[in-house]
């Protein structure tokens, strides 16, 4: 699996594990003519997906794109996950589905090796990923790392300026025959883990810019006309048993639950896999536009001409998103 480029935000970590391809068969111009779709095009849409596998995390980044710090506790439960990914492989049999398996934070998900046993048992030539921050990577028994080697999962974990021993992980990880792949966090301050403050103001670590999603509480964008261009587009997300055209439609509605912000998710807005009759539905559904774009500028600070931001820990204030 190649990796890419890293860009926009966390985009760039997803789209930097070699996951997720960009397609756009909408033409706002013209309208959306479904017939006029090859089918060689259409199995491009709808063959890689991240699963939202927990919704809260243990870290709690500054402005982070699934609003993670303000999200409640909550985990994709492997019951709901199994029926779900049944369901996509009865109606695509045909497909590889690869799947990254994120959050929120994955590793605190207590079912998470059953939720990638599942998706190899039901595709067994598939990419899969777990995109972890390595907080708690040595907790795990050997078990757990036995699992991740058995299923052929990828291993990439963020590494943030925070104070824990990166090192000491990945002998953890190769001495039960994993590799681990690192995705570094540029940053000029060290953190404490616990205490949250700065522990060094002379620390380096070079890597790629933080920033930030940047929403429009007004609803005032062209969504469609902004529809071939928004980063975002490639991440689809699965959360909830629904899908949805990209991470952050999924995980909005704790932003709006913590700020008590009103921002209309729509029917249109995303697809329940139990009401889908045909693959082509969902394929459908990822070629149109939505109307929750409204509220999303798409892009990040630093595409305006911002400056990039020195990562820290959330202080829960409306501004890092807005």
């Amino acid at each position: 699996m190649k990796r890419r480029d890293f860009i926009y935000g966390l985009s760039c970590f997803l789209l930097g594990a070699g996951l997720y391809k960009t397609y756009s068969l909408y033409k706002y111009n013209n309208g959306y003519n479904h017939n006029n779709i090859q089918e060689e095009d259409i199995e491009c849409v709808f063959r890689e997906f991240t699963c939202a596998t927990s919704f809260h995390c243990n870290l709690n980044c500054r402005n982070c794109d699934c609003y993670a710090p303000l999200a409640k506790k909550r985990y994709t439960l492997y019951k709901d996950f199994a029926k779900d990914m049944e369901k996509i492989k009865k109606l695509a049999p045909d497909r590889n589905m690869n799947i990254s398996f994120l959050g929120g934070e994955p590793t605190i998900n207590p079912e998470l090796t059953k939720l990638l046993k599942k998706a190899r048992s039901l595709w067994p030539d598939s990419s899969l990923m777990i995109l972890s921050n390595g907080v708690i990577l040595d907790k795990f028994k050997d078990d757990f790392w036995k699992d991740i080697k058995e299923t052929n999962t990828d291993f990439h974990v963020t590494k943030y300026p925070i104070n824990i021993d990166n090192k000491k992980y990945e002998e953890i990880a190769l001495r039960n025959g994993v590799n681990i792949f690192y995705d570094i966090v540029k940053s000029n301050k060290l953190y404490d883990l616990n205490t949250h403050k700065v522990i060094d103001n002379n620390y380096h670590q070079d890597g790629f810019d933080w920033s930030k999603n940047i929403l429009d509480l007004k609803g005032e964008q062209d969504y469609k006309k902004l529809f071939d261009t928004c980063p975002h587009r490639s991440i689809v997300t699965y959360a909830r048993g629904n899908i949805y055209y990209c991470y952050v439609h999924a995980h909005i509605q704790a932003f709006c639950d913590y700020f008590k912000v009103k921002i209309p998710i729509t029917k249109r807005d995303y697809i329940k896999i139990a009401n889908v009759k045909d693959i082509k539905e969902i394929d459908e559904f990822l070629t149109t536009p939505k109307p929750l774009c409204r509220f999303c500028k798409q892009c990040h600070n630093t595409c305006y001409g911002g400056d990039p931001l020195e990562w820290g820990f959330s202080e829960y204030k409306i501004s890092e998103w807005t």
